[in-house]
């Protein structure tokens, strides 16, 4: 694993936290973008969801467990889908995008849990690579869990770099008000 990879997680992860600013302090109208807050809130929805997919690809090319690395690539296939249909969807109006949207989230959401579990299976310290897939999986199904994909991605980068058992011990710790807030807004967003 290069630090390259590393370094595509951690902007993965801070444009995922960038994006929940803006949706949380902005109010933008995104599926009716107008205005330059309405804009930055596609771009860095659309953006967070392509540097994951780079992130990703570049993971498979050189994967911390051999082990369901293929679910890598298509995670990273998905998540670049993602991004894009959420570009022309939210900023171009082009209504059939939903599907590459929708599609490409659920060949992400199931391929991080597949290699996830997958790399957990393996008697190796790498082994632990696998949880932070599964970390990413509940916040990007939140819609706005956006903190629990940055989080996620940040500690993946620094493990990616680090390899040190004790970031384990920080996501699972990072876990806890991460899943919180993810909730808090959801609930929010749903009930409110």
């Amino acid at each position: 694993m290069s630090r390259t990879t590393a370094i595509w997680f951690g902007a993965a992860g801070v444009l995922s936290l960038f994006t929940w600013v803006i949706f949380t302090f902005g109010d933008p109208v995104y599926y009716d973008a107008t205005t330059l807050t309405d804009y930055s809130a596609v771009v860095g929805l659309t953006g967070s969801f392509v540097v994951t997919g780079i992130a990703l690809i570049l993971l498979w090319r050189d994967p911390p467990v051999t082990r369901g690395s293929l679910f890598l690539l298509l995670a990273g296939v998905g998540a670049i889908a993602v991004g894009v249909g959420d570009l022309l969807e939210d900023a171009f109006n082009v209504e059939d995008a939903e599907l590459l949207f929708f599609g490409g989230g659920i060949l992400m959401l199931v391929s991080l849990i597949v290699a996830g579990v997958a790399a957990l299976t393996v008697q190796s310290p790498r082994r632990w690579s696998g949880l932070f897939l599964l970390f990413a999986v509940p916040g990007a199904m939140l819609g706005f869990g956006a903190v629990m994909l940055g989080v996620s991605w940040i500690l993946f980068g620094l493990w990616i770099v680090y390899e040190h058992r004790a970031l384990v011990i920080a996501l699972a710790v990072a876990a806890i008000p991460a899943l919180m807030i993810a909730i808090d807004l959801y609930w929010a967003d749903v009930v409110g």
